[in-house]
């Protein structure tokens, strides 16, 4: 019987061996060597691969040169990986949800040699700390990613995000709580149209941020740039098409000085901590916001830097065309 506290372990080839099914050596966490040699017929593997197995500090992928399908949660919380040579992985088209969740260890990570990939799960890289730089080049036939994309990613301080031009919606936490990250070029992502819950929450660490790219988006999530307290000032002018923004919207972007809501005149609703906690605002022109006909919770509630505010609104405007 497998347990948890084997420390090496020898797997004998079958030769008609061409699938393995969930949870392979799922939470083997006492495994500090794995020869994989006798699976170099394999062809498919199912979830949990080798999850948890967070004794093996090294994984030679070599023998997996015929794999053409992988499941969900592959290496996930290999937590002792310090590298990762995905190169015999050249065959997969598609990365299952948690991929390398939570391998916290690898500061590198080459994702060229899989260069077919179609579509990736959800939290593909995420909670991934160490990772200081991650080059996405061969994912550019991506038209959707997932929640969790690469949330908790706090070693990036760079990300060139070129490669994703063809990406049309991303779902929740796309690069929440990147909080190295103090640049981000998001032009490439012209294409957007939808976009989830906490798209850069408590991306702390940025300092300026456009919004360009964002032109199509009628709607945005929970948190959207909630706790991105490094921004300093914030051009709304792209998000005119806006009619509904989710909880929390800006909250606690203590740099922000002066915001011009003016570009947002077609929001209709605001949910609950629109902008509550901007301690730094110190003056708030609501004019732009005639349309609205509900406000959440804490609408403006710790916003301890403004020293008036009118909320005489004018008589809404013309419909718009």
């Amino acid at each position: 019987m497998m347990t948890a506290d084997v420390g090496a372990l020898v797997l004998v080839g079958d030769a008609e061996l061409t699938t393995v099914r969930d949870r392979f050596l799922h939470d083997c966490g006492g495994l500090t060597a794995l020869d994989l040699t006798p699976l170099s017929r394999i062809t498919s593997v199912g979830d949990a691969f080798l999850g948890s197995c967070i004794g093996l500090k090294v994984l030679d992928l070599t023998p997996l040169v015929r794999l053409t399908s992988v499941g969900d949660w592959f290496l996930h919380d290999c937590g002792g990986l310090t590298a990762l040579d995905l190169t015999p992985l050249a065959h997969l088209t598609s990365l299952g949800d948690r991929f390398l969740f939570g391998c916290d260890k690898l500061a590198a990570l080459d994702l060229t040699p899989v260069a077919h990939i179609t579509s990736v799960g959800s939290v593909f890289v995420g909670c991934c700390g160490c990772l200081k730089t991650l080059d996405v080049t061969s994912l550019a036939r991506l038209t959707f990613v997932g929640s969790s994309f690469l949330r908790d990613c706090g070693g990036l301080t760079t990300l060139n995000l070129t490669p994703l031009s063809h990406i049309r919606s991303v779902g929740d936490a796309f690069l929440g709580r990147c909080i190295g990250l103090k640049v981000l070029d998001l032009t490439p992502l012209v294409r957007l149209t939808s976009v989830g819950h906490w798209f850069l929450g408590d991306c702390g660490g940025l300092m300026a941020l456009d919004l360009t790219s964002l032109s199509r988006l009628t709607c945005v999530g929970d948190w959207f740039l909630g706790d991105c307290g490094g921004l300093t000032a914030l051009d709304l002018t792209p998000l005119a098409h806006l009619t509904s923004v989710g909880l929390a919207f800006l909250v606690r972007c203590t740099g922000l000085t002066v915001l011009d809501l003016s570009p947002v005149t077609r929001l209709t609703s605001v949910e609950d901590r629109f902008l509550s906690e901007c301690v730094g605002l110190t003056a708030l022109d609501l004019t732009s916001l005639v349309h609205v006909t509900s406000v959440g919770d804490l609408f403006l509630a710790g916003c301890t830097g403004l020293t008036a505010l009118d909320l005489t609104i004018p008589s809404p405007l013309p419909p718009h065309s």
